[in-house]
């Protein structure tokens, strides 16, 4: 008072924060040990530590004093000393809020000066005491939608009980920000210096910065509208970075080895360093199963998000059987033990889809795309987290079953949304496919053409099966265009090593006449290891070869392989890939199979029978251009030397790529005259453009050719 007096300000006027000021640090109460007055005092120690006394808040008092456990014979109870402190006038009920309670400002910066000693008097000081309560407060609290936890959250960051918040993080991870309206602002007040020392909390500290930003963009306090349009997937912290080898594991809990694991496997996905980051997951892992000898393991929930990140990084490896038996650990928990927390069960959905895709089976995909779209209803939420990927997958789709109305739309909020992170090419080649099933062909291929240099570079520089689907429709689209130059370079390009090289050879082969090849090469993707798409694609091929070479009945036969595909992969997208003509004459030979019907049945929508999906597959437009003349067949160096020379490259510079002399090269050159029954080089490749050996458009880089 006398501070206040002396500052010009009445006492009645002094608020909180000024009241802290004025005190003196030589005003602190002092505890007597065994003092008649030690229960009701750490009553009012807890009261004081409350930002703001409400019923929740109340209740969570009475708890802590329990839990410190009061060590006289026969302690009094709290509700007891509750009616004595207001008495004492220590504790005042408010008159505007019924049942609503205050601590005198000066008591209660006096009470929060109190450090002890509660020893002699409790098992627990307030703090642990309250540490305990609140930890099974914010369980029951998230068991029956308990009202008030945000009061309790802010209790939390007001006596800086820091380990509280991680352990909500390891129980909750981004859950948090939908479980509590206050949490982002909780996360954001942890000093720096505790975010140094801690890996979990500088993990749920950036998580925060990114939901409070687009909390500023869009107006809104919604976790239902926030959290989908809030990209954590991203969230890398770089003072995370080296962190779990730098040699300090011993002094790491598991939970923290689980948050920096995810968090450097995620630094390496992000610069697409994929093997990188498996190898991370593997040493994360080692330390963890070291740990697990010596004691309990990470929570579910922190091991739920390092097997996300894990399915990520082996999709992104294109290994999609292994990230398929990963992902279903996650679905399989959330759906378990977290039904009512969208993370990480939307996620887990998704990318299990995203795997389904990249292993060929399309039934699963839409299983877990269904799902996915379900369940962020029931969280009440309009739009998902991820929501341009599902989209992305969605238009994959319905390009499967041919629904072009349901693919069109999906690409068209695609394109709205520009750039999407962690799909690749994938939103191009969707959209390729469907500009060749709408008869856009050849705008289709230019695009692709257009974009090689940033598109097609990693699918044929990595022998990455995650690529294989993408060269597989990429090689589809050109052949459909007519564009048979971008396919020799992709089979010049592709390592043989790659998942779709044979595909790519046997397309080739296909342009070119080249029976033996062409058996040569599907027969390595029908006995390889590949999934149904790729394996009915080349099915296909056959097929449709054998009906251009005029064998109906074996044409028919190997049909039913295609459709077989087609069952097990529940797409119809081989089947589009052959020629308008093949696809006639073996879609009107097989009409009545079984077969038809089971394939109707493989798409889960009972709108859509046998003769639906044959009809769709009947109004595409033609899906292979190219015809040629079956008589001449060209080994792979003689396609090589024709491709070479339909440029404005001399003999010379050719000879010299080709690693031969001049001479030799002009007998390589007149041999090849001598196949086409031409005599200049002018007249091949004429003859090779007219009869589809060669695109007849002009590529890049091309021009008219030498009379040499």
């Amino acid at each position: 008072m006398d501070s206040a007096h002396r500052a010009g300000i009445r006492v009645t006027d002094v608020d909180q924060t000024q009241i802290d000021a004025l005190l003196q640090p030589s005003l602190t109460p002092r505890l007597s040990t065994g003092g008649a007055q030690a229960q009701p005092l750490f009553l009012l120690a807890l009261f004081s530590w409350l930002p703001k006394i409400t019923a929740p808040t109340i209740g969570l008092v009475h708890d802590a004093y329990d839990l410190a456990g009061a060590k006289t014979a026969v302690p009094t109870t709290s509700t007891e000393l509750v009616s004595e402190l207001v008495a004492a006038g220590l504790l005042v009920v408010e008159s505007g809020e019924e049942g609503t309670l205050t601590v005198p400002g000066l008591i209660r910066s006096l009470m929060r000066r109190i450090t002890g000693p509660w020893a002699g008097e409790f098992h627990r000081s307030p703090h642990e005491a309250f540490s305990i309560a609140i930890d099974n407060s914010y369980a029951r609290a998230k068991a029956s939608d308990v009202p008030g936890y945000d009061e309790i959250l802010d209790l939390v960051v007001e006596i800086e009980e820091w380990e509280l918040l991680e352990q909500m993080w390891t129980r909750r991870s981004i859950n948090v920000f939908d479980d509590v309206v206050n949490a982002v602002d909780a996360f954001l007040a942890v000093p720096a210096s505790v975010i140094t020392a801690r890996p979990i909390l500088a993990l749920a500290r950036s998580a925060a910065r990114r939901i409070d930003s687009m909390r500023s963009r869009l107006g809104t306090e919604d976790s239902t509208r926030l959290v989908p349009f809030t990209d954590f997937d991203s969230v890398v912290v770089p003072s995370l970075h080296g962190m779990l080898s730098a040699g300090h594991d011993t002094a790491r809990s598991v939970d923290e080895i689980v948050a920096l694991t995810t968090a450097e496997a995620r630094f390496h996905r992000s610069n697409r360093d994929y093997e990188a980051a498996l190898q991370t997951i593997d040493s994360g892992r080692e330390l963890l199963r070291n740990r697990d000898l010596e004691g309990s393991g990470p929570t579910a929930m922190m091991q739920a998000g390092l097997n996300l990140e894990h399915g990520k990084n082996l999709i992104s490896a294109g290994r999609f059987a292994e990230a398929l038996r990963v992902l279903q650990r996650v679905v399989q928990f959330s759906e378990t033990y977290a039904p009512n927390s969208w993370h990480p069960m939307l996620a887990g959905y998704v990318e299990t889809a995203l795997a389904n895709l990249g292993h060929g089976y399309g039934k699963e995909m839409g299983r877990n795309l269904t799902l996915a779209r379900d369940k962020a209803q029931s969280f009440e939420m309009e739009t998902l987290p991820g929501e341009h990927k599902w989209q992305c997958l969605d238009a994959m789709r319905s390009l499967d079953r041919l629904d072009l109305s349901a693919a069109g739309t999906a690409l068209a909020k695609l394109r709205n949304a520009g750039t999407v992170k962690g799909l690749g090419s994938l939103p191009t080649i969707a959209e390729s496919l469907y500009r060749v099933y709408t008869g856009r062909a050849s705008i289709a291929a230019k695009e692709l053409i257009d974009n090689a240099a940033t598109r097609n570079s990693p699918m044929t520089s990595s022998s990455n099966t995650r690529y294989s689907g993408i060269v597989n429709i990429a090689s589809f689209v050109y052949l459909a265009a007519g564009e048979t130059k971008p396919i020799q370079d992709l089979a010049t390009q592709l390592p043989p090593t790659h998942p779709a090289y044979h595909l790519v050879k046997a397309r080739q082969s296909f342009v070119f006449g080249q029976r033996e090849q062409l058996w040569s090469s599907t027969a390595r993707v029908l006995n390889g290891a590949d999934g149904p798409r790729l394996k009915g694609c080349a099915a296909a091929l056959r097929s449709a070869f054998l009906h251009h070479e005029g064998q109906e009945s074996a044409a028919v036969d190997s049909f039913g392989h295609v459709l077989d595909y087609c069952i097990i992969g529940s797409t119809l997208m081989p089947i589009a890939q052959m020629s308008k003509s093949s696809r006639s004459a073996l879609i009107e030979a097989t009409a009545s199979h079984s077969a038809w019907t089971d394939l109707a049945e493989a798409f889960d929508d009972p709108s859509h029978s046998a003769a639906d999906l044959q009809q769709r597959l009947l109004d595409l437009p033609e899906a292979l251009r190219v015809t040629v003349e079956r008589d001449v067949e060209l080994s792979s160096a003689e396609l090589s030397l024709l491709f070479a020379i339909d440029s404005q490259k001399p003999v010379p510079q050719i000879a010299r790529e080709f690693g031969v002399v001049v001479g030799t090269l002009k007998n390589r050159l007149s041999a090849l005259y001598k196949k086409f029954g031409v005599s200049s080089r002018a007249e091949v490749l004429e003859h090779a453009k007219r009869n589809g050996y060669l695109s007849s458009a002009e590529v890049p880089g091309g021009g008219s050719a030498s009379s040499d």
